[in-house]
């Protein structure tokens, strides 16, 4: 079940979060990183459950710029800009990345403000972060 983050939970949620559209912000997964891939209109794995304390990590890694932005308005990333070098999808060096650090419970809808699902060619350009104890 999706629920909408209420304006008062919004009010204690502690963010830390950062931009970066230099190539090569690679993502490694850890025990308190969790990675999504953006490439070709889709959120790669586009539903993850993670637990409180977790930072989420985007990177674009396609040939368009994209954003991650919260349904809810929790965070927006701006602009993640595509790769650079080697051809459309930049020859292995990373696009721009954001990072988010959740520290409430509860389930974030998300989409990218550039390509938002109310187009129909990107319906299904969407996330969703699961945030459990």
């Amino acid at each position: 079940m999706i629920r909408p983050l209420n304006l008062s939970a919004l009010a204690l949620f502690t963010v830390a979060c950062t931009n970066s559209t230099a190539p090569g912000s690679a993502c490694t997964a850890s025990a308190t990183l969790a990675c999504v891939t953006i490439q070709d209109f889709t959120f790669s794995p586009a539903t993850l459950t993670i637990k409180v304390g977790t930072t989420v990590q985007w990177t674009n890694t396609g040939p368009s710029a994209h954003t991650t932005t919260s349904d809810a308005a929790a965070w927006n990333s701006g602009t993640l800009s595509a790769p650079m070098g080697g051809g459309a999808y930049g020859g292995g060096s990373a696009g721009g990345s954001y990072t988010f650090t959740f520290t409430a419970t509860g389930s974030y809808g998300y989409h990218c403000a550039l390509h938002p699902p109310s187009m129909p060619q990107y319906a299904g350009f969407t996330g969703t972060i699961t945030v459990t104890q």
